[in-house]
């Protein structure tokens, strides 16, 4: 599988191909559908007279419309969490913040807590001196 920005070209493409697509579909409707259809509006009592692909894109263009107001609708629970965990993270994040804060204040200084390099080796070499057997296989070979 490729690299994330290799998905992203790919889908870049899919999405004009795709749109290539609908636009030579448009125009087919468009050249196949010239002729003009009376539409009346019910409670107006005017009619319009409009070539039929007009008609057409329109009551596509009203079902996209339509079709997209409703899944805002549907998603405002799911953007309502995390509009919450949102909040809740970044709440968490200045308390982690704070902490750290705190601890840093109150950990000693790091001189004090681990031994130095050539102290640790110094270490090691008595601990080899007084009881051998203890030390890791890899050391006891280089140690013989």
């Amino acid at each position: 599988m490729g690299a994330p920005c290799d998905a992203g070209r790919h889908m870049k493409l899919f999405s004009r191909v795709l749109f290539v697509i609908f636009v030579l579909l448009g125009v087919l409707v468009a050249v196949s559908n010239r002729e003009p259809v009376e539409l009346g509006l019910w409670p107006l009592p005017q009619v319009v007279v409009t070539p039929l692909y007009l008609v057409i894109v329109a009551v596509l263009l009203i079902g996209i419309l339509a079709g997209l107001g409703l899944g805002w609708w549907a998603g405002r629970h799911h953007r309502r969490r995390a509009r919450t965990h949102r909040s809740e993270a970044a709440r968490l994040d200045r308390e982690n913040a704070k902490l750290r804060e705190t601890i840093a204040s109150h950990a000693p200084p790091p001189s004090a807590a681990a031994p130095a390099a050539h102290e640790q080796r110094a270490i090691d070499r008595q601990s080899a001196l007084v009881a051998p057997e203890l030390l890791p296989p890899t050391a006891r070979s280089l140690s013989a």
